[in-house]
């Protein structure tokens, strides 16, 4: 499974500062993409990365090949721009969590891993892009979806289509209450509300989750529909992939 993500609460007002901590002069990359084994075999590789906010709500999106997410959060543990980003970011998190050594990054990897309800990704090209949807969900909601979709191997939803060539990869994640779609590309940004917009509003591929959701669930008409989607989209704070900085 290519795609996982981790999310943080953090204090809302303070994106300018969180974009500014992993800006590209700022956040030291990874030594190296290629995660090892003990021996120091190649088993995997990290592909990108993206951080997105809303509201209280941080998430990192980790496409990776090879390995599990247990072997993300080891090689992630020791990178020094990782625990240099995670002291950064301390003064805007609503909890406080100890990142300093990599037993602790793990610990607090393993705990924020959101629960993947579904996800298509017929291989493992490199995103160019990527965009995150924040979905809001009503009291209850999040613990109602943990029990009745927490399998990884049901079905996906929303999947790609021959109509949209440049939409590579979808996922849907779940952490308590917090619902995230991401949608990942390779063409233009416009590209994803155009597949958005045909599979999800006009095909309805998501109308399993309108029980889920705050409010009256998805607007009938395509521009109310497309004042939805730009109302969900989170903040793209930094993006980096195999195919370059975003």
């Amino acid at each position: 499974m290519p795609l996982d993500a981790i999310t943080y609460r953090v204090r809302p007002g303070h994106e300018d500062e969180l974009t500014e901590v992993f800006s590209p002069h700022n956040f030291t990359r990874v030594d190296s993409p290629i995660i090892r084994d003990p021996a120091g075999a190649e088993v995997g590789m990290l592909l990108g990365t993206g951080l997105f906010v809303q509201d209280d709500v941080m998430v990192r999106v980790i496409h990776h090949d090879g390995v599990g997410a247990a072997q993300v959060a080891q090689h992630m543990s020791v990178q020094k721009g990782v625990r240099e980003a995670e002291r950064a970011i301390s003064p805007y998190l609503t909890e406080l969590r100890d990142t300093e050594t990599p037993e602790g990054f793990r610990r607090h990897f393993h705990r924020s891993l959101m629960t993947v309800l579904e996800q298509h990704s017929p291989d493992e090209r490199p995103a160019l892009g990527t965009v995150a949807l924040r979905y809001p969900l009503r009291p209850g909601a999040g613990a109602e979806l943990t029990a009745s979709r927490k399998t990884v191997n049901s079905k996906a939803s929303l999947t790609l289509a021959r109509e949209h060539p440049s939409i590579i990869r979808t996922a849907l994640f779940l952490h308590e209450d917090a619902l995230v779609r991401v949608v990942q590309y390779d063409g233009h940004p416009y590209d994803v509300v155009g597949y958005l917009t045909d599979r999800c509003h006009g095909q309805d591929a998501e109308r399993w989750l309108d029980p889920y959701l705050e409010g009256d669930g998805r607007p009938e008409h395509p521009d109310a529909y497309l004042a939805l989607v730009h109302e969900q989209a989170m903040l793209m704070i930094a993006h980096m992939s195999a195919l370059g900085v975003g």
